[in-house]
């Protein structure tokens, strides 16, 4: 990450620099000094960024997006070749219908890899933490 894109990001997400430093758990000139290339973005505040990045996608009325869903785990643990047999790709209006898909399709049943992706590629869920949010929500209904 460079300046330009720390100032991208600050932008897209509608902070002033008050409101990024605050964010970032630095202060407005910090900031400044970063945008302006006084100091070097350190990788702490580009690490963050792209957190704050995904849970802003991960709002419930967020999308469109992506649900890719296999049925056998796409990382499989032996030397010799291997296939995925099957893989599922849809688009949602947003992570709330996306989940609920996962949730419907038994995704929570520990079989295949999911994700949910927005649509520049920016993966919003992962695997894990997308069955940790089916299992939670499966356990809610």
């Amino acid at each position: 990450m460079d300046s330009w894109d720390l100032k991208k990001w600050r932008k897209k997400h509608r902070f002033n620099q008050f409101e990024a430093a605050q964010k970032l758990g630095t202060n407005r000139s910090g900031i400044q000094d970063l945008e302006r290339e006084v100091r070097p973005i350190w990788k702490s505040i580009e690490l963050a960024c792209e957190e704050i990045t995904r849970l802003e996608l991960r709002r419930p009325e967020y999308g469109p997006v992506t649900l890719l869903c296999t049925l056998d785990p796409i990382l499989q643990m032996h030397d010799g070749p291997y296939q995925v047999v099957s893989l599922h790709c849809e688009k949602y209006l947003n992570n709330e219908a996306a989940i609920g898909a996962a949730i419907e399709g038994g995704f929570y049943l520990e079989r295949g890899d999911a994700l949910i992706l927005a649509d520049d590629g920016f993966v919003v869920w992962e695997t894990a933490e997308l069955r940790r949010e089916c299992k939670r929500r499966k356990e809610i209904i």
